[in-house]
């Protein structure tokens, strides 16, 4: 398996850290008009060359409307391009021309860019081309860099808003058939096993399905409730396993704040930190099985094109971090020292609100905003040595599936039904299982977080939350035990939420997700 899973170009002649896992990635350096492009990635590199380019894709080709990067040497310039919905994030500096994967590699000055910073806290991540510091911008999607004596941005026309996109309906039979020749044409291009982490939910269900060597498949499952053998993503993965005779295993999680630095060497001041879990998850099944020659088949954000109509409407610049789909991990505007927001919301709102009208146009643009945080789905498994693919990022998939009937697509009844077809309506099996989501409380409170450095944040985030945050991690309260209890007693805790009881301790986690980023940015 070749892949090239990341890149920096700069004229700097310091080859950078990219091994994370120390999982024997490999590095080559070529030189392009006084700089140097680095590429690090898994097998052999060299191979990752088709038609004078080096795509970031896999299996190799050169398609911008599928998971993909195109780094291309023309006599007088580098041409980085990215996908249809920017599924890789790209960071570049237009100061000190450097442009990479890593948003680390970018930072050289620290100052804040007020309105990234106040994007950052809203929305938990970076948005609209902006990061926390202002010499540090990233790729908007289906978006060109040029690279010569300084950076040059053009923005592709965007696929999307093609009347084409929107203007008629399909059926299930052809998208079933159409994710079916996507799937079947790569598992039968490649070697090796295939690695699909199993929830048991409609995605990665969908996916066991379709891959026609079931004993090719390797799959792995976590569970997010605090008994996490009775998780339901467990006991739906174990009985799909069951059904279709694959190799399973249970990875039980219980450290990942552990991985805090690693995620900050990976993701930087991208996002917020609440992605370590999916390292653990990597380093776990590392330690049972040897990926070697296998590659990694993805559910990432099936669910959004399946069903749609989770992202409210967008009416006004206020009603933009619906976009972010945020789950709470997020800082208050309300702690923010100094708020600036308005410019890049205004101008994203004037330049797309006739299109975010359109449910299904608003969820691709969601999707676009989400994934400079849930890239981490194809990008850790590659760090640790697996090449990913997925048919739910490719253009044609998307555009099919979200031209379904809106009755189909309402409680997902097409899928449900080609369960019901195939035999994995496992919601009708009476399987007992927990649903609950306790995964981050107890996993947190028995860690030993570090205190945010106060001195270091108070000139950006309000010096009193900081305090409050450290003390309410510092120590879990016997009332916060009990009603984090009540909470996940299912039809309880959901009355309990709409009367305005909250985790109190999930709300500082998060909001200390966001915040640590920040600090960590300011730090490295």
């Amino acid at each position: 398996m070749n892949k090239i899973i990341g890149f920096l170009i700069s004229k700097e002649d310091e080859i950078p850290r990219y091994d994370f896992f120390d999982y024997k990635l490999n590095l080559i350096t070529v030189k392009h008009n006084n700089y140097n492009i680095y590429l690090w990635g898994i097998g052999n590199i060299e191979k990752c060359k088709l038609d004078e380019k080096y795509p970031l894709s896999f299996p190799l080709h050169v398609d911008l409307l599928d998971r993909n990067i195109l780094i291309s040497l023309e006599a007088d310039n580098i041409i980085v391009e990215n996908d249809w919905l920017g599924s890789i994030p790209i960071f570049y500096n237009n100061k000190e021309n450097i442009i990479s994967t890593l948003s680390n590699l970018c930072l050289k000055d620290k100052t804040i860019h007020a309105e990234g910073l106040s994007n950052f806290c809203e929305f938990g991540y970076s948005v609209f081309e902006q990061t926390i510091f202002e010499d540090v911008k990233f790729m908007r999607y289906y978006s060109k860099l040029i690279i010569s004596y300084d950076i040059e941005v053009e923005y592709k026309k965007d696929p999307v808003l093609d009347s084409s996109f929107t203007d008629k309906e399909l059926n299930e039979g052809d998208i079933i058939n159409l994710m079916q020749k996507y799937v079947s044409n790569i598992e039968s291009s490649i070697d090796g096993n295939i690695v699909l982490p199993t929830s048991g939910g409609y995605d990665s269900r969908i996916l066991t399905s379709m891959v026609k060597d079931k004993k090719r498949i390797r799959s792995f499952t976590y569970g997010i409730s605090k008994n996490q053998d009775r998780s339901f993503e467990v006991v739906h993965a174990k009985k799909i396993s069951g059904i279709y005779n694959t190799h399973w295993s249970q990875v039980e999680l219980n450290h990942y704040h552990d991985f805090s630095d690693k995620w900050s060497q990976i993701y930087g001041f991208s996002t917020h930190q609440h992605g370590m879990y999916h390292i653990e998850f990597y380093a776990e099944i590392a330690k049972m099985y040897d990926f070697s020659n296998d590659s990694f088949l993805s559910g990432i954000i099936g669910d959004a094109w399946a069903e749609l109509g989770k992202f409210k409407e967008i009416t006004n610049i206020n009603d933009i971090v619906n976009l972010g789909y945020t789950h709470g991990m997020c800082l208050s505007l309300e702690h923010i020292e100094y708020q600036s927001r308005n410019i890049s919301s205004q101008q994203f709102f004037d330049s797309n609100h006739d299109y975010l009208v359109n449910d299904k146009i608003r969820t691709v643009f969601a999707m676009r905003t989400k994934l400079m945080l849930i890239s981490y789905l194809t990008q850790i498994p590659e760090y640790y040595g697996l090449p990913v693919w997925t048919p739910f990022l490719n253009f044609d998939i998307v555009k099919s599936t979200v031209s379904l009937p809106e009755s189909r697509r309402k409680n997902r009844n097409w899928q449900k039904d080609y369960f019901q077809k195939i035999g994995l309506n496992l919601e009708d099996m009476s399987l007992t299982s927990i649903k609950t989501n306790a995964l981050d409380f107890e996993i947190a409170r028995k860690a030993k977080l570090p205190l945010i450095d106060i001195d270091t944040m108070k000139v950006h985030i309000n010096e009193k939350r900081l305090s409050e945050i450290n003390t309410i991690l510092g120590h879990v309260s016997t009332y916060d035990l009990i009603k984090d209890y009540f909470l996940n007693i299912p039809k309880v805790g959901g009355l309990l939420r709409i009367i305005g009881f909250k985790n109190r301790y999930l709300e500082a986690l998060y909001e200390y997700y966001v915040i640590k980023a920040i600090e960590k940015g300011l730090k490295q």
